[in-house]
């Protein structure tokens, strides 16, 4: 079983986030989150294969606080022994003490950077100082977790393919398996909606720039936004992408039993009184339209062994058949073997136009 949770909580909101979160909350508000939470850890009844602790900022709470959730994710969670358990991290909650604190319960940091340069921070409302910055980061390093990501965003305005090539350089300096890389987009929703407009100028070139510096380190794309050292790809984004069942806890969490998608309301309170979560009922037929649209995303695509672990998946042929249908809208897109289906390059690049077609 795959777990998600979602802490719903961050000291500031960055300009460019839409996910849910409260900023600034009291340590009472923190207390009734997990009085909340803990209960149903406790019924969760299965042992998990990946773990992702998202949000939000998990690193937010106390020290205290942290241990003391952890714990009971370990406990009530079972993880197997060769289990990946993730936790995102912003670099100015840390302190030598939590680090100290996530490498004794989690395989996988994930730290949102976005940029090694107060500038670009500063212009995507990202409320973290260098220097708090640069000693996280060090934490991180010297605690050698077995495996690191670090978010970047490009496409930032006023930034140029100079500037974006200097993140490269900086991060040559950390031990970092994983990277995940996004194109700024405009979300509705955010603070800076209306302001923080991306430079689509140049964001093809950046991509390309990503790649291209990534590999020269043996970190290659396997999804058309995250990019990993052979064997160090994100296990619990893969297992979703993929139809696996998950389970999610907190304000805002999905949860999917093969079926039917459970979202919990993006709301605390109505989360604390028990609100019951948004049931996403679609037909059997709709739901695998979806799955196979989603992992089409990853580089390796579909492949028959792959697709008959789906739960309650139909016949590989009738999946050939979609995609060959699907590439007479989009000739070029597609790898299509009898064993295999894939995007090409250019047909990742245009992923969604591909999803809206297979989902009809």
């Amino acid at each position: 079983m795959n777990y998600y949770i979602h802490v719903p909580f961050c000291a500031s909101k960055c300009g460019y986030c839409v996910f849910y979160s409260e900023s600034s909350p009291s340590e009472e508000r923190i207390g009734s989150y997990f009085d909340k939470l803990f209960p149903q850890l406790e019924r969760a009844g299965e042992g998990a294969s990946t773990i992702y602790i998202g949000g939000g900022t998990p690193t937010l709470p106390d020290c205290g606080q942290l241990e003391r959730f952890l714990k009971k994710v370990h406990t009530c969670l079972k993880p197997a022994e060769d289990a990946e358990i993730s936790i995102e991290a912003n670099p100015e909650t840390l302190t030598p003490e939590k680090v100290k604190v996530l490498r004794r319960y989690v395989t996988r940091i994930s730290t949102g950077v976005q940029s090694f340069f107060s500038e670009a921070r500063t212009v995507l409302g990202r409320k973290c100082s260098q220097a708090s910055l640069e000693k996280a980061l060090a934490l991180v390093a010297e605690a050698a977790f077995p495996h690191w990501n670090c978010d970047l965003i490009y496409a930032i305005p006023g930034r140029s393919i100079a500037d974006w090539e200097k993140e490269f350089d900086i991060l040559e300096k950390y031990p970092v398996d994983h990277l995940s890389c996004y194109s700024l987009t405009r979300e509705e929703g955010a603070a800076l909606y209306g302001s923080l407009l991306p430079d689509e100028d140049i964001s093809a070139d950046l991509e390309e720039i990503t790649q291209k510096r990534l590999a020269e380190r043996g970190i290659f794309r396997y999804e058309v936004s995250n990019y990993a050292f052979s064997g160090c790809e994100c296990r619990h984004n893969v297992n979703v992408w993929r139809g696996g069942l998950l389970k999610g806890y907190g304000p805002s969490a999905t949860g999917f039993d093969g079926r039917v998608r459970m979202t919990e309301p993006a709301d605390l309170d109505a989360w604390l009184a028990g609100k019951e979560p948004e049931i996403d009922l679609i037909s059997p037929q709709e739901r695998l339209n979806e799955i196979f649209a989603v992992n089409l995303r990853t580089v390796a695509g579909w492949s028959r062994e792959l697709w008959q672990q789906v739960p309650f998946c139909d016949s590989w042929q009738k999946r050939l058949a979609l995609a060959h249908q699907t590439q007479q809208h989009f000739p070029g897109f597609f790898e299509i073997t009898e064993e295999s289906i894939r995007l090409t390059p250019g047909g990742l690049a245009f992923w969604d136009f591909v999803a809206e077609e297979l989902l009809v």
